[in-house]
């Protein structure tokens, strides 16, 4: 029977009009991929949309053809209607599967294959289980339809600090540092569709059984024991990096002070400093010696944290997002860093100005050549 319902809504998706419809989708995003020279967030953001679209028409399908009693779907619990609808929703996105993980290679060549597949296999699931649970629930498919559209959009176009805001929900946080997988992100998305999943059954606008039976409870009660879960140990990590007391490390002069992190990563952090520090000083300029303070927490309490923040002569460094802790394509340190130990006189001519930003530039492509510490693990042109 499980067969008898896949073949079904496959035949009615195959149809002349829905084939035209998902022929001209497929082919939207594939040129979208292809030919606009947007950034990989809203990229990526518009191939879940289609992911989660065909998920809602095959959600509402059957409704808008009027075919259900035809085949007694109507005997069929929702749990397990929802489950059989999410089979055929990832047999017809495993093109756009594909493609996010050839978007993804091509943008991070470097980053191991098995966590590009991770983070599209959780971010797909998301994106079909959120479209199953509003044609569930939705009885208009033009509104289940647009609000797709009001949080895909959003998601890709807004900066990646407001997504760190909404990891839990979120499902492109991981591509802004692809190197090291944000699992509570995942934990996070996991949470989201059991929670989807549950509620779907539970609050379905669609006859039927199952509304009563044990399986949707507990699917909620795991979804919630899950995100709480991640809320908690982020929570815990915060209390006790605010209490632990900082380590230290010296690369050459440079000291940094550290807690959250790794050993490894604060000597990228040293290393990348200290040659900074060097070149600038081998360009004959004057450079101003900072001891480098970073924390590591994994939430911030304002919406727009300062990530650096001088005190005297210590510079303050707020790493709560993995992206600042990637070197290559997550934040420039150099850039940012080259402005505080070189800084700008208020007494420089427009030329002094013009040649000083030279100086600067000239400094930061030396240090990204000289590549200390293999931090760029991809060096540019």
């Amino acid at each position: 029977m499980n067969g008898i319902i896949v073949r079904f809504w496959l035949q009615l998706l195959f149809r002349r009009e829905q084939a035209v419809t998902l022929l001209v989708s497929f082919s939207v995003v594939l040129l979208f991929n292809l030919i606009m020279n947007e950034g990989i967030a809203i990229t990526y953001s518009v191939n879940l949309l289609f992911v989660a679209f065909f998920s809602l028409q095959i959600a509402s399908i059957h409704n808008r053809n009027h075919t259900e009693p035809y085949i007694y779907i109507s005997v069929f619990p929702n749990y397990r209607l929802i489950a059989y609808q999410l089979y055929v929703s990832l047999i017809l996105s495993f093109p756009f599967l594909l493609m996010m993980v050839g978007l993804l290679w091509k943008s991070f060549a470097d980053v191991s294959l098995w966590n590009l597949v991770i983070i599209v296999f959780f971010s797909s699931v998301f994106s079909s289980m959120l479209g199953l649970f509003l044609g569930q629930v939705v009885k208009h498919y033009g509104l289940a339809f647009t609000f797709l559209i009001a949080f895909y959009l959003p998601i890709g176009l807004v900066s990646w600090s407001f997504n760190e805001k909404l990891r839990y929900i979120s499902p492109i946080v991981n591509i802004f540092n692809p190197y090291m997988v944000n699992w509570r992100n995942l934990f996070g998305l996991l949470g989201c569709s059991l929670l989807f999943y549950g509620l779907g059954t539970m609050l379905s606008s669609r006859r039927g059984g199952g509304k009563k039976s044990i399986i949707p409870w507990i699917s909620t009660v795991l979804a919630c024991s899950i995100l709480m879960g991640v809320w908690g140990y982020e929570r815990l990590f915060n209390e006790n990096v605010q209490t632990s007391s900082f380590q230290k490390i010296t690369v050459g002069q440079t000291q940094v002070e550290y807690k959250g992190i790794s050993l490894y990563q604060a000597r990228q952090f040293a290393t990348l400093f200290e040659t900074l520090y060097q070149v600038a000083k081998k360009n004959g300029t004057h450079p101003v010696r900072y001891t480098l303070e970073i924390t590591r927490i994994h939430s911030m309490s304002s919406f727009e944290p300062k990530i650096i923040v001088q005190n005297y002569n210590k510079l303050q460094i707020n790493i709560y997002s993995n992206k600042l802790l990637e070197f290559n394509f997550g934040m420039d340190w150099a850039s940012k860093w080259i402005d505080y130990i070189l800084p700008q006189s208020t007494h420089f001519s427009n030329e002094q100005v013009d040649a000083f930003r030279r100086v600067k530039s000239n400094v930061i492509v030396e240090v990204r050549r000289k590549n200390p510490g293999n931090v760029y693990t991809i060096q540019g042109e």
